[in-house]
């Protein structure tokens, strides 16, 4: 919000995995000369514990010495009310959300707060909609679920794209896919989550195609979650269901609606789903990711089996290695058909565990959007509750370099974080464009510090990493 107070940015659910990935993020990047942020949670020992790490990690910040502590249970209304009151945005990573989140959002829409998360709990955020989005929308906040790989990249390359055909090639997109392809492991927060819905039936919803859609485009129910594997002859690889597409696609659909009822519609009739992509001879990775997703798609409708599941599995406040975390990536290429029949082609890769690096990264950046680039962020859309693409639009991409393009089409490549690429060849411009705060320069992520140095960025790709770049 526009209105003074206390804090820019108050991170809430600062001492569990995620809270602890995002806590690093702010004391490396966000100096509190720039940005007045602090850390919250339950437990004053631990948020001291937290602050004392972050001192003893960056030495060269002395600055963190002096950052707020704002002690708040999710459950505790007057302290989420002061909490809330004193600051302009709220970034929350306290999950499950729908266990944590609600008093949160009332809160928030009350104190006139912005507010972001990283949740992934689409039958949530579908009672948010039923509840909040119109009491969100009369006060003028912004509720902005889905800020983390979930389901920015999705969201935000679609809009792009859909621009992108509207502005270069004079006409609309009708349809576009995702291909996917990750490495990277779980925190206990998203486990969590996963066995909440299970055990509250949000399984059931969860299938909805377009469960957060308003209306009576609600009760679509096609297209369906693609299951099974098929052979892509364009992209000569296998494709396979890709376990985050029942919610990716389900926000894209909402951000697509939200445009189209403000008659600024991506296309006619468009249409979006999203793939695996196994780029091997012999299909073993594809039947192993549809078999395994089956069959827990499956046990997690045996109460039997949750319940033991949630005794073995990783607990909330646990999460990957650091080594697995810098080994991770996420690849995703994009497909896309215009009204008059011509193929699009767009990027998005990401070094670093996507759940726990590159989801920090996406959050931290809608959050620091909120307070420093309002005048960048959608007109139509100033309260609510809303996706990436309708509460955030395309402030957060940066237009940058021009490259060259592969001779089958248009290619429009989205470059995020510390990744540019440079497997192009062939003739012709595209515009490459770069996730990034406040208009920074192209590599403005890597800007901030000394690059692959920097605690939260990465290494260069290794040899074995070579096919998350690879053309499928």
């Amino acid at each position: 919000m526009d209105t003074p107070r206390e804090f820019d940015i108050v991170l809430f659910g600062a001492t569990g995995f995620t809270g602890h990935q995002a806590s690093r993020y702010f004391a490396q990047h966000v100096p509190q000369s720039e940005t007045r942020w602090a850390l919250a949670g339950r437990n004053l020992q631990k948020l001291q514990a937290r602050r004392a790490a972050l001192i003893e990690e960056f030495p060269d910040r002395p600055e963190l010495a002096h950052v707020a502590l704002v002690v708040a249970d999710a459950h505790d209304l007057p302290k989420l009310r002061e909490m809330c009151g004193r600051t302009r945005v709220l970034l929350t990573t306290a999950g499950p959300f729908s266990m944590y989140g609600e008093n949160l959002v009332r809160i928030c829409i009350e104190s006139r707060c912005d507010y972001v998360d990283i949740t992934g709990e689409t039958p949530w955020v579908r009672h948010l909609i039923d509840t909040y989005h119109a009491r969100a929308e009369r006060q003028g906040v912004r509720i902005i679920n889905f800020c983390g790989v979930d389901s920015i990249p999705s969201d935000l390359m679609t809009l792009y794209l859909a621009r992108e055909v509207q502005q270069k090639l004079d006409e609309d997109l009708v349809r576009l896919n995702g291909y996917f392809q990750m490495r990277g492991g779980f925190n206990g927060g998203t486990v969590a989550s996963m066995f909440h819905m299970a055990e509250t039936g949000g399984l059931t919803e969860l299938a909805q195609p377009f469960l957060l859609n308003p209306g009576e485009e609600r009760l679509k129910k096609y297209p369906k979650d693609p299951v099974g594997i098929h052979w892509d002859k364009d992209w000569w690889a296998w494709i396979a269901p890709f376990m985050m597409a029942p919610v990716n696609t389900r926000v894209v659909r909402r951000s697509e609606v939200l445009y189209r009822h403000d008659d600024d519609p991506y296309g006619a009739n468009f249409s979006y789903q999203e793939y695996a992509w196994c780029d091997e001879v012999f299909p073993a990775r594809a039947l192993t990711l549809s078999g395994v997703q089956k069959m827990v798609s499956e046990l997690m409708q045996i109460p039997a089996v949750v319940k033991a599941a949630k005794e073995q599995l990783t607990q909330p406040g646990d999460g990957p290695s650091e080594e697995s975390m810098v080994d991770g990536y996420l690849s995703a290429w994009f497909k896309g058909i215009t009204a008059s029949g011509k193929k699009i082609k767009g990027h998005f890769f990401s070094a670093g565990d996507p759940a726990n690096r590159t989801t920090v990264k996406l959050l931290s950046e809608s959050a620091l959007m909120l307070v420093h680039d309002r005048d960048r962020l959608p007109e139509s859309f100033k309260g609510g509750v809303l996706t990436p693409a309708t509460g955030l639009g395309l402030g957060l991409i940066f237009v940058g370099k021009i490259h060259h393009v592969l001779p089958r089409g248009p290619f429009i490549s989205l470059l995020t974080l510390l990744f540019i690429s440079s497997a192009l060849s062939g003739c012709g411009p595209v515009t490459a464009v770069a996730l990034l705060q406040n208009n920074r320069d192209l590599l403005g992520l890597v800007r901030r510090d000394n690059g692959p140095q920097d605690a939260l960025a990465t290494p260069q790709k290794k040899q074995d990493d070579k096919d998350a770049n690879h053309d499928p």
